[in-house]
């Protein structure tokens, strides 16, 4: 029996160490963390939880960039981050300012050679002729003065359908043209010294005012053969000479009616 007491006192005093120890070492481990319970939840959800970011374009101006600075507007200079623009006046197909010069065609100088021939341009300048040499300036006196006005008319027709028609003929030879263009400057002196040139330059081409030498030539082709086969015999080649002369300084008179009063291109 005392066996049995003192076996049971040391088992006792065995558990009685060993439930000390436990609630010793109970007492050093940390308490254990719960889990979390994750739930699923939208992806709109998640993505609200997210810090939002924004793109921007960078094709698109900020408007700090579109807006310059008071500064700047002063300064007459953007600032450097500032978009640059470029103002587009007019469609890429649009006509331009000044249309380029064009060499006339063949049909064209033929329109234009009748229009020097039939046109008001000879008829004018022969009614005046005639009326000079009739009323101002009788010649050549042997033709009188009435039936002499008609013969002095239709000799001025004459001389200027051969003068236009060698003028238009060497002008195609020598690839000139020798149309009148008005001039696109202002100013009464600076017309008037174009009409002038206009009397002895032609355009070549490329549309370059050139030496015209079928402008200088040409006033005294009609005259030429008109006093030494129509008028009286007293009357040469230095009557032509003369006569030709005025009609190249008539040819200066009718551009600057052109020029200024007859709105005429050609």
């Amino acid at each position: 029996m005392r066996i049995l007491a003192v076996l049971s006192c040391l088992v006792a005093c065995c558990l009685f160490s060993s439930s000390l120890s436990f609630a010793q070492t109970s007492r050093q481990l940390p308490l254990a963390v719960p889990e979390e319970t994750v739930e699923l939840q939208p992806l709109t959800l998640i993505d609200s939880r997210l810090p939002t970011t924004t793109t921007v374009d960078d094709t698109q101006p900020s408007a700090d960039s579109t807006q310059p600075s008071a500064d700047s507007q002063a300064n007459g200079k953007g600032s450097g981050s500032a978009t640059k623009r470029t103002k587009v006046t007019g469609s890429p197909t649009g006509a331009p300012a000044s249309t380029a010069y064009v060499f006339p065609t063949d049909r064209e100088m033929g329109a234009y050679w009748v229009r020097n021939v039939l046109g008001s341009k000879a008829f004018i300048g022969a009614t005046v002729n005639a009326s000079w040499n009739t009323w101002v300036h009788l010649t050549p006196d042997e033709w009188g003065h009435r039936r002499g006005w008609g013969k002095r008319f239709g000799v001025s027709l004459l001389d200027n359908s051969m003068n236009e028609s060698a003028r238009v003929l060497l002008s195609l030879a020598m690839n000139q043209d020798p149309m009148y263009y008005r001039c696109d400057c202002s100013g009464a002196w600076a017309r008037t010294k174009h009409a002038i040139k206009m009397s002895f330059m032609s355009r070549n081409h490329s549309g370059d005012s050139v030496f015209a030498p079928p402008k200088i030539v040409a006033p005294f082709v009609g005259p030429l053969v008109t006093r030494n086969t129509i008028y009286p015999s007293r009357f040469d080649s230095s009557n032509a000479a003369s006569s030709g002369a005025y009609y190249l300084v008539g040819s200066v008179g009718w551009n600057i009616v052109r020029e200024f009063i007859w709105n005429m291109r050609k």
